[in-house]
């Protein structure tokens, strides 16, 4: 509940500070000229807030609603829920705001000739963030809440897991995990297999909700880097609200530019995984249906499926017909006395 409290106060606060900004007469010294494109600029900058604040109340919603058992995963029948659909929309608003930003930026940037006039290229690279900005806000809003930690590794069997499983996609431990089923050579793989086992504790098809590659190389590098593009590009909309020093605008635009490439370059590491490894593909699909196969839940991450059968309710025997309830026994037994 407080953490409830504190994320609306704060969406409440961060209101009132931009409202108080916009609501000054004229245009603020050390601000850029008033043009077409700077009217689109402020405006995105003046609706960021609300932007945020609504995402931010999306988020308790959810959270709120997850904890009745309205969602997050859960088993249902031959398949397992491993993401409820408001995680499934954040997930995609984040992927094309941010398909539309790398393409929009490319162009701006001139790595690539452009297609479309400047101010489109503009107002698409900020629309763009604008679906970043709902979905990270609101996957924070509702996390923060709900105190989901799922992938955030939490002991250094996530870093043993982590090894033995980039082994796993060399083959290392046959062809079901490997890239493109291609495992090393029998007599190869056997003995580094056993030592690889030996050595880190390491059980192949033994995972949790998450692979241990999803701790390490997939979520934490883009927390950092979206973390970083989010942060710099409000420091270069805010020159459209506020007198920011130009040497601020200038850093802040350079790791902007910076973490664009480094962008481009992680979304080729992130997809690599998942679409050369065949034993990944439920997982890939899953971010389109929310769902995936039991059995593969209960062969490739058993620790998961253990974790969702001891969450089933156990359910409750109903007493044969003509069957006295146990306490209803009881009182006729001490009357009969």
């Amino acid at each position: 509940m407080k953490r409830v409290l504190f994320l609306g106060l704060l969406a409440i606060a961060w209101i009132a500070l931009i409202g108080a900004a916009g609501a000054q007469a004229g245009v603020l010294e050390g601000s850029p000229p008033q043009t077409a494109l700077f009217n689109d600029a402020r405006l995105l900058a003046l609706a960021t807030p609300f932007l945020m604040a609504l995402a931010i109340i999306v988020g308790i919603v959810q959270a709120r609603a997850a904890a009745r058992g309205l969602g997050g995963d859960a088993l249902l029948g031959d398949r397992v829920r491993r993401h409820d659909t408001g995680s499934i929309i954040a997930h995609w608003m984040n992927a094309f705001g941010m398909v539309a930003c790398l393409v929009t930026g490319a162009l701006l940037l001139r790595w690539h000739e452009r297609v479309i006039d400047l101010r489109t290229t503009f107002i698409v690279h900020f629309l763009g963030a604008g679906l970043i900005l709902f979905a990270v806000t609101n996957h924070l809003a509702r996390h923060g809440v709900s105190g989901g930690v799922g992938l955030i590794p939490k002991s250094f069997r996530a870093l043993r897991d982590l090894i033995g499983e980039l082994f796993e996609y060399l083959g290392v431990f046959g062809p079901e995990g490997a890239v493109l089923r291609i495992p090393w050579p029998k007599g190869l793989r056997q003995p580094v297999g056993r030592y690889v086992r030996g050595l880190l504790g390491f059980k192949p098809h033994d995972s949790g909700k998450y692979l241990a590659t999803e701790q390490f190389l997939s979520y934490p590098p883009w927390a950092i880097l979206i973390g970083t593009i989010l942060v710099t590009g409000l420091i270069k909309l805010a020159k459209y609200v506020y007198p920011i020093p130009l040497n601020w605008v200038s850093t802040a635009t350079y790791i902007h530019d910076l973490a664009t490439l480094a962008i481009g370059i992680m979304l080729v590491i992130h997809m690599l995984p998942l679409l050369l490894v065949p034993a990944n593909w439920p997982l890939l699909m899953s971010i389109f249906r929310t769902t995936v196969p039991r059995k593969y839940v209960e062969q490739r991450h058993p620790r998961w499926y253990k974790a969702l059968l001891k969450r089933q309710p156990v359910p409750v025997e109903a007493p044969a017909a003509g069957a006295q309830p146990a306490t209803a026994a009881a009182t006729d037994a001490a009357s009969a006395d």
